[in-house]
């Protein structure tokens, strides 16, 4: 079996290629696997000719940004998708809507990609399940000990405090957001808190394919008649996309994101992604040989280096270097230079 970083994750057994999160699409591949809506993992939904597997709600999720799913095919946690020797299982990311993470057991060995994961219970998601393996390919977006988020409860408490004196002063609490996933977990803390909450389209998009799959969201859409009222009284939010341009002088904004840490503006570090901890925590659950940092960055080296030091679990960022396991029986996990 040989593991690969070519814009994605290429496992190999045979004449097999499983392909995951590729972000290219002219890869050739027996199967391709996204793990989940989000831009960054979701480009394979862009070539036609393959077969493609995703959850139903990703789906969804994709539809709206105007990818047509041609040769797409909906999976569900815990169902196998065989491709000759190879067997492929989604299980429960915890990330967004949809999000799954995959093992694949070859003869050889098993590998369990996480995709972007978390392993906290959310307003809207349950935990991650770890998988024991051979190979982790683990995600470092937040892979730095820096990143220890506070607990959901202390953060929610946080936002609705700063949103009640934003609102004392007269101005709209505006949080800036990813419009999938974290869009929805504010919604939930202000439905909870009972102060209305107002939505750009964007976030409004999403919202409804959560609803569409039982998550209670009370929310009302800025561009619709029935938000007139609400916003003419005041004392309510607005959530609108992070990358928006908020110029309007009535808002005062604050970014919803694991990296508001980091950031100087108002943030609050809300994150459905998870943090370093929490990442250590993953690794010793799942009891690889080897892990394959990705989808980091410079992380990628960082959360490597600490697993081998710290842990004493080989380690390097997978687009390092390609990786073999060359002996069946005894399953040793080399790196091929």
């Amino acid at each position: 079996m040989k593991v690969t970083w070519n814009g994605g994750v290429q496992i190999e057994h045979g004449d097999i290629k499983v392909i995951l999160d590729s972000k290219r699409n002219s890869v050739s591949g027996s199967a391709f696997f996204i793990s989940h809506g989000h831009f960054d993992h979701s480009a394979a939904f862009k070539i036609k000719e393959t077969r493609k597997y995703s959850s139903k709600e990703t789906l969804d999720i994709i539809s709206t940004f105007g990818f047509q799913a041609e040769n797409c095919f909906p999976i569900a946690t815990g169902k196998k998708i065989r491709i000759d020797s190879v067997e492929v299982i989604p299980h429960n990311s915890g990330h967004v809507l949809g999000s799954l993470e995959y093992e694949v057991r070859t003869p050889e060995g098993t590998v369990l990609f996480t995709g972007d994961f978390n392993t906290e219970a959310t307003k809207t998601m349950k935990p991650a399940e770890p998988v024991q393996c051979d190979i982790l390919i683990v995600e470092a977006t937040f892979g730095s000990p820096n990143f220890v988020f506070p607990p959901i409860e202390k953060i929610s408490k946080e936002m609705i405090e700063w949103t009640k004196r934003v609102i004392k002063i007269g101005k709209i609490p505006t949080f800036q957001t990813d419009p999938l996933g974290n869009a929805q977990e504010i919604i939930k803390v202000f439905n909870d808190a009972g102060i209305p909450v107002v939505t750009h389209r964007k976030v409004t998009k999403m919202s409804r394919i959560y609803e569409s799959y039982g998550h209670k969201l009370e929310y009302f859409d800025a561009e619709a008649s029935e938000a007139e009222e609400i916003m003419r009284q005041g004392g309510f939010i607005y959530i609108a996309p992070k990358n928006l341009n908020v110029s309007n002088p009535n808002f005062e904004t604050a970014l919803v994101s694991g990296w508001a840490l980091l950031t100087r503006r108002r943030g609050f570090p809300l994150s459905d992604h998870a943090d370093f901890p929490r990442l250590i925590e993953f690794v010793e659950e799942c009891k690889p040989r080897l892990v394959l940092t990705s989808h980091g960055g410079r992380f990628n080296e960082v959360l490597a280096r600490y697993i081998e030091r710290k842990m004493h679990i080989r380690a390097y960022p997978i687009n390092l270097i390609p990786t073999r396991i060359c002996n069946s029986q005894k399953r040793q996990v080399q790196a091929t230079f």
